[in-house]
């Protein structure tokens, strides 16, 4: 059984691993523009939520065929949907302020004169 990747699957790997590499080679810098990985990722959030969400071209059938359509499959792909749109924010959340957050150094002993 051959596995057939979708245009917009194969749009979505290259979008992530290029905004990845980019967040992690701007991260390094000294600057405000280390936070632009931030904007990478979020960048890479939107488009992958444009390619979920937009409609899957189906070529016209000429021959009509009744399809019962189960609602609890539209349920679940509605659900799972919003859980990945969630779980995308949870972990921009997480990178934010845990990943990012500052620490500084302190001393091993305190100074004593």
């Amino acid at each position: 059984m051959a596995v057939v990747l979708g245009t917009g699957f194969i749009i979505m790997i290259v979008v992530w691993v290029i905004c990845i590499l980019l967040a992690v080679v701007v991260s390094r810098f000294d600057s405000t523009v280390a936070y632009a990985g931030i904007v990478f990722i979020i960048l890479a959030i939107i488009i992958t939520l444009i390619l979920w969400f937009y409609p899957r071209y189906t070529p016209p059938d000429m021959t009509y065929v009744f399809v019962p359509y189960d609602n609890t499959t539209l349920l679940r792909t509605a659900v799972v949907s919003v859980l990945g749109v969630m779980l995308l924010v949870g972990a921009v959340v997480v990178i934010v302020f845990h990943v990012f957050d500052q620490h500084r150094a302190k001393p091993l002993k305190p100074w004593t004169y």
